[in-house]
Protein backbone atom coordinates (compact mmCIF):
# COMPACT_ATOMS: atom_id res chain seq x y z
CA UNK A 1 0.00 0.00 0.00
CA UNK A 2 1.04 3.53 0.28
CA UNK A 3 1.75 4.14 3.26
CA UNK A 4 4.34 1.03 3.31
CA UNK A 5 7.73 1.62 3.12
CA UNK A 6 9.33 -1.23 2.49
CA UNK A 7 7.08 -1.30 -0.50
CA UNK A 8 8.26 2.21 -1.30
CA UNK A 9 11.80 1.41 -1.20
CA UNK A 10 11.15 -1.77 -3.61
CA UNK A 11 9.83 0.17 -6.37
CA UNK A 12 12.80 2.62 -5.85
CA UNK A 13 15.23 -0.45 -6.27
CA UNK A 14 13.16 -2.03 -8.94
CA UNK A 15 11.63 0.95 -11.55
CA UNK A 16 12.44 4.56 -10.11
CA UNK A 17 15.19 6.49 -11.87
CA UNK A 18 16.82 8.36 -8.86
CA UNK A 19 17.06 11.20 -6.73
CA UNK A 20 20.13 13.18 -6.95
CA UNK A 21 22.41 13.15 -4.32
CA UNK A 22 23.99 15.67 -1.85
CA UNK A 23 27.88 16.45 -3.40
CA UNK A 24 30.53 14.99 -0.39
CA UNK A 25 32.50 17.88 1.04
CA UNK A 26 33.50 20.92 -0.61
CA UNK A 27 36.98 21.28 -3.31
CA UNK A 28 39.46 21.18 -0.73
CA UNK A 29 42.34 24.14 -0.45
CA UNK A 30 45.27 24.66 -1.90
CA UNK A 31 47.46 25.79 0.66
CA UNK A 32 47.65 23.48 3.28
CA UNK A 33 49.11 23.95 6.44
CA UNK A 34 51.96 21.60 8.89
CA UNK A 35 49.46 20.53 11.10
CA UNK A 36 46.70 19.92 8.16
CA UNK A 37 49.42 17.80 6.33
CA UNK A 38 49.66 16.13 8.86
CA UNK A 39 46.42 15.33 10.15
CA UNK A 40 45.64 14.20 6.64
CA UNK A 41 48.85 12.38 6.38
CA UNK A 42 47.78 10.34 9.77
CA UNK A 43 44.08 9.73 8.24
CA UNK A 44 45.61 8.40 4.92
CA UNK A 45 47.56 5.61 6.77
CA UNK A 46 44.38 4.69 9.33
CA UNK A 47 42.30 4.29 6.28
CA UNK A 48 45.26 2.17 4.42
CA UNK A 49 45.63 -0.08 7.53
CA UNK A 50 41.63 -0.93 7.67
CA UNK A 51 41.03 -1.17 4.00
CA UNK A 52 42.45 -3.55 1.16
CA UNK A 53 42.56 -1.11 -1.54
CA UNK A 54 42.30 -3.24 -5.32
CA UNK A 55 42.72 -1.67 -8.46
CA UNK A 56 40.82 -2.65 -11.24
CA UNK A 57 41.91 -4.57 -14.54
CA UNK A 58 44.49 -2.22 -16.09
CA UNK A 59 46.92 0.38 -15.57
CA UNK A 60 46.08 2.79 -12.74
CA UNK A 61 45.41 5.96 -14.15
CA UNK A 62 47.48 9.38 -12.86
CA UNK A 63 44.56 11.60 -10.83
CA UNK A 64 45.05 14.71 -9.14
CA UNK A 65 44.73 15.46 -5.43
CA UNK A 66 42.01 16.76 -5.33
CA UNK A 67 40.63 14.12 -7.13
CA UNK A 68 42.18 11.87 -4.90
CA UNK A 69 40.63 13.87 -2.09
CA UNK A 70 37.12 13.80 -3.13
CA UNK A 71 37.06 10.15 -3.53
CA UNK A 72 38.82 9.72 0.30
CA UNK A 73 35.80 11.72 1.43
CA UNK A 74 33.55 9.88 -0.10
CA UNK A 75 34.70 6.36 1.26
CA UNK A 76 35.00 7.71 4.53
CA UNK A 77 31.60 8.65 4.48
CA UNK A 78 30.02 5.45 2.83
CA UNK A 79 32.22 3.06 4.87
CA UNK A 80 29.74 3.01 8.11
CA UNK A 81 27.05 2.54 5.96
CA UNK A 82 28.29 -1.23 4.25
CA UNK A 83 27.99 -4.49 6.18
CA UNK A 84 29.34 -7.72 5.81
CA UNK A 85 26.39 -10.62 5.67
CA UNK A 86 26.86 -13.85 7.24
CA UNK A 87 23.61 -16.24 5.80
CA UNK A 88 23.29 -19.84 7.23
CA UNK A 89 20.36 -21.37 5.16
CA UNK A 90 18.39 -24.37 4.76
CA UNK A 91 17.49 -26.32 1.61
CA UNK A 92 14.44 -24.51 0.92
CA UNK A 93 13.74 -26.46 -2.90
CA UNK A 94 15.25 -29.23 -4.45
CA UNK A 95 16.89 -26.91 -7.20
CA UNK A 96 18.48 -25.02 -3.80
CA UNK A 97 21.20 -26.31 -1.68
CA UNK A 98 22.07 -25.65 2.31
CA UNK A 99 25.10 -23.46 3.80
CA UNK A 100 26.23 -20.59 4.89
CA UNK A 101 27.11 -17.54 2.70
CA UNK A 102 29.25 -14.15 3.21
CA UNK A 103 28.30 -11.29 0.98
CA UNK A 104 27.93 -7.74 1.36
CA UNK A 105 25.08 -5.21 1.96
CA UNK A 106 24.24 -1.64 3.06
CA UNK A 107 22.10 0.73 5.13
CA UNK A 108 19.31 2.74 3.09
CA UNK A 109 17.31 3.44 6.32
CA UNK A 110 18.96 4.17 9.34
CA UNK A 111 16.35 5.30 11.80
CA UNK A 112 14.22 1.80 10.50
CA UNK A 113 17.37 -0.06 10.07
CA UNK A 114 16.99 -1.40 6.06
CA UNK A 115 19.58 -3.02 4.54
CA UNK A 116 20.07 -3.69 0.96
CA UNK A 117 21.07 -6.69 -0.40
CA UNK A 118 20.24 -9.59 -2.92
CA UNK A 119 18.11 -11.94 -3.52
CA UNK A 120 20.38 -14.52 -4.08
CA UNK A 121 22.23 -13.54 -0.68
CA UNK A 122 18.71 -13.60 0.89
CA UNK A 123 17.39 -17.06 0.07
CA UNK A 124 13.85 -17.79 -0.81
CA UNK A 125 13.98 -20.25 2.90
CA UNK A 126 14.34 -19.76 6.30
CA UNK A 127 18.05 -18.14 7.19
CA UNK A 128 19.81 -17.04 10.39
CA UNK A 129 21.63 -13.98 8.87
CA UNK A 130 23.80 -11.46 10.92
CA UNK A 131 25.59 -8.19 9.67
CA UNK A 132 28.69 -7.11 10.59
CA UNK A 133 29.64 -3.15 10.45
CA UNK A 134 33.04 -1.65 10.04
CA UNK A 135 33.89 -1.16 13.60
CA UNK A 136 33.24 -5.63 13.97
CA UNK A 137 29.94 -4.46 15.98
CA UNK A 138 27.11 -7.37 14.82
CA UNK A 139 23.78 -7.40 14.56
CA UNK A 140 20.91 -10.32 13.40
CA UNK A 141 18.98 -9.49 10.67
CA UNK A 142 15.67 -10.37 9.76
CA UNK A 143 14.07 -10.89 6.31
CA UNK A 144 11.80 -7.81 5.66
CA UNK A 145 11.57 -8.50 1.73
CA UNK A 146 12.37 -10.66 -1.24
CA UNK A 147 11.66 -9.49 -4.50
CA UNK A 148 9.92 -12.25 -6.42
CA UNK A 149 11.70 -11.01 -10.14
CA UNK A 150 14.44 -8.70 -9.45
CA UNK A 151 17.71 -9.56 -7.91
CA UNK A 152 17.48 -7.57 -4.37
CA UNK A 153 16.34 -7.85 -1.30
CA UNK A 154 15.84 -6.19 2.39
CA UNK A 155 17.44 -7.17 5.87
CA UNK A 156 15.80 -5.64 8.90
CA UNK A 157 18.02 -4.51 12.14
CA UNK A 158 17.42 -3.15 15.23
CA UNK A 159 19.47 0.02 15.23
CA UNK A 160 19.30 0.34 19.11
CA UNK A 161 21.63 -2.76 19.22
CA UNK A 162 24.62 -0.88 18.09
CA UNK A 163 26.05 0.54 20.72
CA UNK A 164 29.42 1.94 19.57
CA UNK A 165 28.67 3.65 16.38
CA UNK A 166 25.40 5.45 14.69
CA UNK A 167 24.62 4.16 11.56
CA UNK A 168 24.56 5.99 8.55
CA UNK A 169 22.56 5.66 5.24
CA UNK A 170 23.84 5.55 1.73
CA UNK A 171 21.25 7.11 -0.71
CA UNK A 172 19.91 5.77 -3.69
CA UNK A 173 20.14 7.62 -6.85
CA UNK A 174 20.80 5.33 -10.39
CA UNK A 175 19.76 7.62 -12.52
CA UNK A 176 22.88 9.62 -11.93
CA UNK A 177 24.75 6.50 -13.46
CA UNK A 178 26.81 7.72 -16.72
CA UNK A 179 28.97 5.58 -19.01
CA UNK A 180 32.73 6.30 -18.45
CA UNK A 181 32.00 7.27 -15.19
CA UNK A 182 34.39 6.61 -12.45
CA UNK A 183 32.96 4.14 -10.16
CA UNK A 184 33.71 2.45 -6.64
CA UNK A 185 32.65 -0.46 -5.42
CA UNK A 186 32.87 -1.87 -1.30
CA UNK A 187 32.29 -4.76 -0.76
CA UNK A 188 32.99 -8.12 1.37
CA UNK A 189 35.28 -9.24 -2.01
CA UNK A 190 36.09 -13.44 -1.45
CA UNK A 191 35.16 -12.89 2.58
CA UNK A 192 37.44 -9.85 3.07
CA UNK A 193 35.95 -7.01 4.75
CA UNK A 194 35.96 -3.55 3.34
CA UNK A 195 38.08 -4.60 -0.08
CA UNK A 196 37.52 -1.48 -2.43
CA UNK A 197 37.76 -1.39 -6.38
CA UNK A 198 37.68 1.39 -8.50
CA UNK A 199 37.06 1.05 -12.01
CA UNK A 200 34.64 2.89 -15.11
CA UNK A 201 31.01 2.54 -15.75
CA UNK A 202 31.13 0.35 -19.32
CA UNK A 203 27.50 -0.43 -20.14
CA UNK A 204 23.78 0.73 -18.61
CA UNK A 205 21.95 -1.74 -20.97
CA UNK A 206 23.42 -5.11 -20.61
CA UNK A 207 21.01 -7.94 -20.55
CA UNK A 208 20.79 -9.71 -17.21
CA UNK A 209 22.90 -12.25 -16.90
CA UNK A 210 22.24 -15.91 -17.36
CA UNK A 211 23.95 -17.88 -14.11
CA UNK A 212 22.83 -21.53 -14.69
CA UNK A 213 19.65 -23.40 -15.89
CA UNK A 214 18.53 -25.02 -12.49
CA UNK A 215 19.07 -22.07 -10.13
CA UNK A 216 17.57 -18.26 -10.31
CA UNK A 217 17.99 -15.73 -12.81
CA UNK A 218 17.07 -12.21 -13.30
CA UNK A 219 15.24 -11.19 -16.33
CA UNK A 220 12.97 -8.38 -17.92
CA UNK A 221 15.03 -5.64 -16.65
CA UNK A 222 18.93 -4.01 -18.03
CA UNK A 223 22.34 -4.03 -16.12
CA UNK A 224 25.17 -2.41 -15.88
CA UNK A 225 28.42 -3.60 -16.70
CA UNK A 226 31.97 -2.70 -15.35
CA UNK A 227 35.41 -4.51 -15.68
CA UNK A 228 35.30 -4.69 -11.64
CA UNK A 229 37.05 -7.34 -11.06
CA UNK A 230 34.95 -8.14 -8.07
CA UNK A 231 34.31 -11.75 -7.15
CA UNK A 232 32.49 -14.12 -4.65
CA UNK A 233 31.52 -11.88 -1.16
CA UNK A 234 30.55 -8.53 -3.13
CA UNK A 235 27.43 -9.28 -3.96
CA UNK A 236 25.05 -6.80 -2.69
CA UNK A 237 27.96 -4.21 -2.49
CA UNK A 238 26.88 -0.40 -3.11
CA UNK A 239 28.52 0.45 -6.54
CA UNK A 240 29.39 4.62 -5.88
CA UNK A 241 29.92 7.34 -7.84
CA UNK A 242 32.52 10.49 -6.54
CA UNK A 243 29.61 12.21 -5.09
CA UNK A 244 28.65 8.98 -2.22
CA UNK A 245 25.46 8.19 -4.09
CA UNK A 246 24.81 4.77 -4.78
CA UNK A 247 23.82 3.91 -7.99
CA UNK A 248 23.57 0.52 -8.14
CA UNK A 249 23.95 -3.16 -6.59
CA UNK A 250 26.62 -5.45 -7.15
CA UNK A 251 24.81 -8.72 -8.05
CA UNK A 252 27.57 -10.64 -9.68
CA UNK A 253 30.26 -11.54 -12.48
CA UNK A 254 31.81 -13.97 -14.92
CA UNK A 255 33.71 -16.66 -14.14
CA UNK A 256 37.27 -16.19 -15.03
CA UNK A 257 37.40 -12.44 -16.34
CA UNK A 258 36.93 -9.06 -14.68
CA UNK A 259 33.96 -8.46 -15.80
CA UNK A 260 31.19 -7.27 -12.79
CA UNK A 261 27.13 -6.63 -13.17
Amino acid sequence: GKGNPMLRLARRVAFRPLASARAVGRAPSLTVGAAAAAAAAAATASFMARCEVSPAAGAPVPRSSDEEESWDRTIAAALPAVVAIKVNRVRAFDTASAGTVQATGFVVDAEQGIILTNRHVAGPGPVVAEAIFQNNEEVSLSLAYYDPVHDFAFFRFDPSALRHMKPTELRLAPEQAEVTSEILIIGNNAGEKCSIHRTTLARLDRNAPHYSRSSYNDFNTFYFHSASGTSGGSSGSPVLNKRGSAIALNAGGKSGTSAGF
